[in-house]
């Protein structure tokens, strides 16, 4: 079969999937999940998904369900559905002048995402194995994200995570409560795998609260500081450094700090970050995800796969980057019936004891259902 992507159809699909809880961080709160999938049908009837997982508010990043929208029907569909026919490196060679013009990375990685689908379904390979270049494990460990709960129930929700076999724990925390919060859950399991989130709610001013989790055995806290820019940031803790003044012992994770494989190399290149937390919608898709992974590796910078509260039409995806074999620690990967009554797809992502047994198939490796798209459906373009 020629590697020529001719396409049929692109349908973009706006959605909104109800959640079993509100999922709450420092910065915002998830009720409803509204997300983005694009579908791509060739004219062999191959299909390819990507789901786009900026949230609704930007509280995250910049890109919200309504920006990415947009770019995507007005702009990138649109003219990928004028362009001939072509090999998906092309495509993907394409998408990455448009990343690097409008800096939307969660929007072009749905689009590549979708196509490398595509791609590997008519090839009969893995998406992620194939871009990778190398074979995945057999079974993941899982990890937790436990968003801002109350006080009297945290204690409780973590005894339900671990009793189920859950590895690794993080915790959200913020400058009001986060100390007090992660003592709590480190007095009752001094042996757990933890890390906190701060998603940079703690100010430059508040750097005595963040040394206060020195003593916590943590693996890492994640995003710290409120900071504006890499750059401003470089700056400050540089003058810290140069005064002595810096005594942060944990190791420090970036997440959306790193928006693509420019900033993690800066970066790396002035000290600013000791752990990368991976997000393929963050780097722009699997492409950019394997140069970002391999400048970890080639620099010695641990990475970990993260989430995005997201369907399993992207976490799938998530779910095999961790089957790699040199992840820091557990992904931030949970069952599909964690947040949803019904996933997008089948089967669901599953846990039984802490391990998943990763699938491992054709494209995602599993079933999207098409039907969902359509009964979560709020408005769609096909092209």
């Amino acid at each position: 079969m020629n590697d020529i992507l001719n396409f049929k159809s692109i349908t973009t699909y706006r959605l909104k999937l109800p959640m079993k809880f509100k999922f709450k961080t420092a910065k915002g709160e998830v009720k409803e999940r509204e997300t983005i999938v694009i579908r791509i049908e060739d004219q062999q009837g191959y299909v390819g998904y990507g789901e786009c997982v900026a949230f609704t508010d930007p509280f995250y990043t910049a890109e919200t369900v309504d920006t990415c929208w947009k770019k995507l029907v007005d702009d990138y569909i649109f003219n990928l559905r004028l362009m001939r026919p072509k090999p998906l490196m092309t495509y993907v060679r394409q998408l990455q002048f448009w990343l690097n013009r409008d800096h939307m990375p969660m929007t072009i990685a749905a689009v590549e995402n979708a196509l490398v689908n595509l791609h590997c379904e008519r090839l009969g390979v893995n998406s992620v194995s194939y871009i990778m270049g190398q074979p995945l494990l057999d079974t993941i460990e899982s990890g937790v994200v436990i968003g801002d709960v109350p006080m009297e129930q945290l204690l409780d929700t973590v005894e339900t995570h671990v009793t189920n076999g859950c590895k690794r724990i993080k915790l959200k925390v913020n400058p009001t409560d986060g100390y007090e919060r992660v003592s709590l859950v480190r007095k009752q399991y001094p042996d757990l795998v933890l890390a906190a989130d701060a998603n940079q709610s703690y100010s430059y001013d508040d750097i005595d609260k963040v040394r206060q989790f020195n003593d916590l055995k943590l693996a890492c806290i994640e995003e710290p500081f409120a900071m504006t820019t890499l750059q401003s940031y470089k700056e400050w803790k540089w003058e810290r450094l140069n005064n002595d003044d810096w005594n942060i012992e944990i190791p420090i994770c970036l997440d959306e700090s790193i928006l693509g494989y420019d900033d993690l190399s800066y970066a790396i290149e002035y000290g600013l970050i000791d752990v990368l937390n991976i997000k393929i919608g963050r780097m722009g898709g699997l492409v950019p995800t394997k140069a970002a992974i391999n400048l970890c590796r080639e620099c010695h910078i641990p990475y970990w796969i993260g989430s995005m509260v997201e369907s399993g039409v992207s976490k799938m995806l998530h779910v095999q980057l961790a089957a790699l074999g040199d992840s820091y620690m557990a992904g931030d990967l949970s069952d599909s019936n964690r947040y949803f009554e019904r996933d997008l797809i089948y089967p669901d992502l599953t846990f039984k004891d802490g391990i998943m047994h990763v699938p491992d198939g054709d494209g995602l490796g599993v079933t999207v259902f098409d039907d969902r798209l359509e009964a979560y459906c709020v408005e769609k373009r096909t092209l």
